[in-house]
């Protein structure tokens, strides 16, 4: 290699063992792996988690904290802000001090915000402290959301890359799901008691009676002691990932698992403007992030969506839950069958899309009740949309490194999230338009979900990464680098 192009280039890997008779590069998988994949993915969870901590309780926090819907919204806005402008520093901090340093930082502003929700249940200060977690815990979640794909091409052979970054993007998915259980089993729903009291008015003129209709809350120190202890539980689990991070999380293993996670990446500025200019790019960023932003959000308002056609909110919160798990099966399944069925992602899509559009516009009728209202089918039809559209998100992010390689594959997570983020927070923002309620919001949805399906049809679908990885034999069969080559057991 020309020694003039290595200012160009930084290695992904560093240094890496190569055969000297054949020149080819050494492979190796570990079995820590699957520790690092499952460390990682409960960090994911956590922050997805800590995100989503108001939706699931909104009635119950309204009360406590004397909010509006606007203040739930922008609860989940501020993380996404926060995201959209440290994201591409992350994932620069990835490239050039490595996941372990990353991922620590990560940690430690997720715990730090976590604890400040821990200071006090005062309403005259919780917005301000709330708040304050909401942004850090949105740069906190830079790593968590952008780096699956990296941590894929780092330990994990070409045949399980998608299954391993669905296995850490699902798990976001899931955070957001178990606080749809967490919130409402752990924070009561309010109570209230309904007074009438007659009274009778003695003036100059003749007597009049006059009835007082109130409503009064009954168990408001029962709510606000539950909320709090919802934020002491969160904080704990925060601080015990950082913990196991601290202990053992190792930037990447001593050999790569594949050839092209030891080749060298474009440097970092160069890899900015290079993914600007590839068109390909940045029809399957939008594809990916228009859907998945607005999906993303809705389910952190789902509680304020279903308020109108009278769905509690435990209720919204089980079909939030089943929503978002079904995503996370679907997405291990799908990136499976993706990972045997080499390239051919982009049909998975489009039948996915197609799928969970018809959910949605399902959805939409029901909650407008342009056909009769029915619990059963709200419930089929957001499970059946949350089960197809998040498990597009893998694909989505493999076919962004494929499309973009050799750009790192972190930065290329980072910028397809970076786009996700910006479209969630155009919808957050739109509930501070006063009076604009929330029949727009199942609109909205339906049509990100549209707009995606005619990307991806544009599309052209090529997979410049892993054609390097796979190579022809002399007879003329493909011979692709497996999970079943060179395993290595030791832990040196």
């Amino acid at each position: 290699m020309d020694e003039s192009k290595d200012c160009d280039h930084t290695p992904l890997l560093g240094a890496v063992k190569t055969d000297v008779q054949s020149g080819s590069v050494k492979t190796a998988l570990y079995p820590r792996r699957w520790y690092i994949l499952a460390l990682y993915s409960f960090i994911c969870f956590c922050q997805a988690l800590v995100w989503n901590t108001w939706g699931p309780i909104t009635q119950s926090a309204k009360v406590v904290f004397n909010w509006e819907d606007s203040n739930i919204g922008m609860l989940a806005n501020w993380g996404n802000i926060a995201y959209i402008f440290t994201v591409f520093p992350a994932c620069y901090i990835m490239d050039v001090k490595g996941l372990r340093k990353s991922l620590i930082g990560c940690g430690v502003l997720m715990f730090l915000g976590t604890g400040l929700r821990c200071i006090t249940s005062n309403s005259d200060y919780t917005l301000w402290t709330m708040n304050a977690c909401a942004v850090l815990n949105g740069i906190a979640g830079t790593v968590p959301f952008a780096g699956p794909p990296l941590l894929a091409a780092l330990w994990f052979p070409p045949d399980q890359r998608a299954t391993a970054t669905a296995t850490s993007s699902v798990f976001n998915y899931a955070g957001v799901a178990v606080a749809f259980i967490i919130g409402p089993q752990l924070v009561s729903s309010p109570q209230y008691r309904h007074e009438i009291t007659n009274r009778t008015e003695f003036s100059l003129t003749p007597t009049t009676d006059a009835t007082l209709n109130r409503t009064i809350l009954t168990n408001f120190d029962t709510l606000e002691n539950e909320i709090m202890r919802l934020m002491y539980i969160e904080c704990g689990f925060a601080a015990l990932l950082l913990l196991l991070v601290l202990i053992y999380f190792p930037d990447k293993p001593p050999l790569p698992p594949s050839t092209t996670a030891s080749m060298e990446r474009v440097e970092y500025k160069k890899a900015l403007l290079k993914m600007s200019k590839n068109g390909n790019l940045w029809l399957i960023a939008m594809a990916y992030a228009v859907p998945a932003g607005v999906y993303g959000v809705y389910g952190s308002v789902f509680d304020v969506i279903l308020n109108p056609v009278g769905v509690a909110q435990s209720e919204a919160g089980w079909i939030g839950f089943y929503s978002s798990m079904a995503g996370c099966v679907s997405g291990l399944v799908i990136a499976r069958f993706a990972d045997i069925f080499m390239k051919q992602m982009k049909v998975f899509l489009i039948g996915l899309f197609i799928l969970g559009g018809g959910s949605f516009v399902w959805l939409t009728l029901l909650c407008n009740q342009t056909i009769a209202f029915s619990t059963v089918q709200l419930y089929a039809s957001s499970i059946m949309g949350g089960m197809f559209l998040n498990g597009t998100i893998p694909l989505f992010y493999e076919l962004a490194c494929e499309a973009s390689y050799p750009v790192s594959e972190g930065l290329a997570g980072g910028f397809m999230t970076w786009l996700n983020n910006l479209f969630g927070i155009m919808f957050l923002m739109a509930l501070l338009i006063p009076g604009i309620g929330t029949a727009w919001m199942n609109y909205c949805l339906v049509g990100s979900v549209g707009l995606g399906l005619i990307v991806l049809f544009v599309f052209p679908e090529k997979y410049t990464r892993t054609d390097i990885d796979i190579t022809v034999t002399a007879d003329g069969t493909m011979d692709v680098q497996t999970s079943v080559h060179q395993v290595v057991t030791s832990y040196t």
